[in-house]
């Protein structure tokens, strides 16, 4: 049987996965890429993207995140370098809040090893917290964060040593499938093939045109403090972190430690779904009043690690309307598979999303447990 040609449109978080995961598998591999791999445009760059395995945002996400785990741990063997570093995570609420409830429920569920904490408890494990007594910390053994521009790296590195061909700086401007095969306009010409992935990010409303599918850009600040050295913010006094804040929005970070891309410094964000951007028009730099998405939170919650914000930077979410994943055969073709709405918690899936990428595009299914994250049906 011939190897099925498979484009991949956009070799960024998921398409980088999705090239490596056929390439292995023996598919002959197009990824098309509008600007450089690792690119800084998306949501695939930043030092660090926090990986937790219980799962407050909904239950099913664990098993799909139990294999994350283990390919990111294959990876790590692979490249001979620490993509993903396993330092743990603390979670932290006003207690029955969502955020800690529904993230010790599904480590429940799923049997995962975790260990629950009053606000006097945590502040004693974690002096960098100052949250009252009556908040609760969930501890997470298995926790930690991922590299991102070594992890995409690491994937297209993977993808090309398996044969696939990845071509930067081409911009698609449409694609069609039939049952003969799919085509896909480019700024440089035609790419035809058997088979299509369509990986957007921000960009995945219009590339993919789903009907009822809506996926909407926002544009999210990260920054990097100035903490003082003897706050215990280290790699060792602290894992990865986050805590719910009275509007449902997510203060999160990360330890400091040396040796990664980007800023040095104490790293702190706010995951929200932030206000509508036009990811083609978008201011790329960042502002001193983009701290007051972050800093006041630090102040009040960590006042010990507080100090100058010495750098910032934005990426884009591509937020679905209920947060979760839309992932599968496109309804207008079975040639067509789709991977869009990550809304700025996909990251830590990248490894097994492409695995499911892969057998969707190969097989038409997957043995993955994905029914939740459905695309709409016309």
């Amino acid at each position: 049987m011939t190897s099925p040609r498979v484009i991949v449109v956009g070799v960024g978080t998921m398409g980088a996965a999705a090239c490596a995961h056929l390439a292995r598998r023996g598919a002959d591999v197009i990824g098309l890429e509008r600007f450089s791999i690792g690119h800084t445009f998306g949501s695939h760059s930043g030092q660090s993207r926090a990986y937790r395995l219980a799962y407050y945002e909904h239950p099913d996400y664990v098993p799909l995140l139990r294999r994350a785990r283990e390919l990111w741990m294959d990876i790590n063997e692979r490249t001979g370098r620490e993509v993903f570093c396993p330092v743990g995570g603390v979670y932290l609420a006003p207690h029955g809040a969502d955020f800690v409830r529904l993230a010790h429920e599904a480590a429940v569920t799923h049997g995962l090893e975790v260990e629950l904490l009053d606000g006097a408890e945590a502040r004693s494990r974690y002096p960098v917290f100052d949250v009252p007594d009556d908040w609760q910390a969930l501890i997470e053994f298995p926790a930690g964060f991922i590299v991102p521009e070594w992890a995409v790296a690491a994937h297209a590195q993977l993808a090309r040593a398996a044969g696939a061909q990845l071509r930067e700086h081409v911009r698609v401007t449409g694609w069609d499938a039939d049952g003969s095969g799919v085509c896909v306009s480019t700024d440089q010409g035609p790419v035809h093939g058997d088979r299509l992935v369509l990986c957007g990010g921000a960009w995945a409303g219009p590339l993919c045109a789903v009907p009822g599918m809506t996926i909407r850009p926002s544009r999210q600040v990260l920054g990097w403090l100035d903490a003082p050295m003897r706050a215990p913010v280290d790699r060792g006094q602290l894992p990865v972190w986050a805590m719910e804040l009275a509007d449902a929005s997510v203060l999160y970070g990360f330890p400091r430690m040396e040796g990664l891309p980007g800023p040095s410094g104490f790293k702190v964000a706010r995951h929200w779904a932030a206000h509508t951007t036009d990811p083609d028009d978008l201011d790329r730099g960042t502002c001193d009043a983009d701290a007051d998405d972050f800093l006041p939170h630090v102040a009040q919650y960590l006042p010990s690690a507080m100090g100058d914000v010495t750098a910032m930077e934005s990426c884009l979410y591509g937020n679905s309307e209920d947060g979760h994943f839309r992932i599968g055969l496109h309804p207008d073709s079975e040639r067509v598979v789709v991977a869009a709405g990550f809304s700025g918690h996909g990251f830590k899936f990248q490894p097994v999303i492409g695995e499911i990428l892969a057998d969707l595009a190969i097989d038409g299914g997957t043995a993955h447990p994905i029914e939740f994250l459905s695309l709409p049906q016309a």
